[in-house]
């Protein structure tokens, strides 16, 4: 007679030390080399440092450890904001920073009151404009000929709730 035995185990999941902070100009070496990871069509360096040192813009790093994998840029308007420009690290994409990065990125623009987030797309950018539809974005409107390259941008919004 042979015994089978099953040993049913939980997976291990180890605990990442993830963290925010403001971006400041020393991140910018590191912003411009993630950009150019990620598209066709980066931001160039005085984009990203203007863009940091406007008091409007709410500018969100993301950190591995300490290590920036990821950034949020987002120009604040009253009751509104566009999202600038947003990335993640190409090396850790894919598993769930994005959205981590999107959540916290909302919750710092419910403090300061803004009820919708706009942002324009490649329209062609099908990967990001799926990873906004999943977390509630909908498209308004194209643009046509928006980019340097007289490509179309698709337009959309989220409406934020308020949590008051």
């Amino acid at each position: 007679m042979s015994l089978v035995t099953s040993i049913i185990t939980k997976a291990i999941i180890k605990p990442i030390s993830i963290s925010f902070r403001q971006l400041h100009p020393g991140d910018v070496d590191s912003l411009v080399a993630i950009e150019q990871e990620n598209t066709e069509h980066p931001w160039s360096k005085a984009n990203f440092v203007s863009s940091i040192a406007d008091t409007n813009t709410l500018s969100v790093g993301l950190f591995l450890k300490h290590d920036l994998i990821g950034y949020a840029l987002v120009l604040v308007a009253i009751d509104s904001a566009d999202l600038l420009n947003i990335g993640i690290h190409p090396e850790h994409k894919r598993r769930g920073f994005g959205k981590v990065l999107l959540v916290h990125m909302l919750s710092q623009l419910k403090e300061v009151s803004v009820k919708a987030l706009i942002l324009e797309v490649r329209a062609e950018n099908h990967i990001a404009i799926n990873f906004y539809k999943k977390y509630g974005f909908e498209p308004i409107a194209i643009r046509e000929g928006y980019y340097s390259n007289l490509e179309d941008a698709k337009i959309m919004k989220l409406h934020i709730p308020n949590y008051n």
